[in-house]
């Protein structure tokens, strides 16, 4: 049996409407989480830079 047309559009909105919630629950908890983000970012800057200064010292 072929879906009509009103279950398909009844299919398309309701993954549409699933895809809208998933799309602000991902960009919400990025939000959520951007001074985190910065946090982590920072550090590991910092790692990298004081890998870098180990590896270029003068060896005693």
């Amino acid at each position: 049996m072929r879906p009509t047309s009103l279950q398909r559009r009844l299919r398309r909105g309701q993954a549409m409407a699933e895809y809208g919630v998933i799309t602000a629950a991902f960009f919400g908890f990025t939000l959520l989480s951007w001074p985190f983000l910065i946090q982590l970012l920072r550090a590991l800057n910092t790692y990298f830079q004081s890998i870098y200064y180990i590896i270029q010292s003068p060896i005693p």
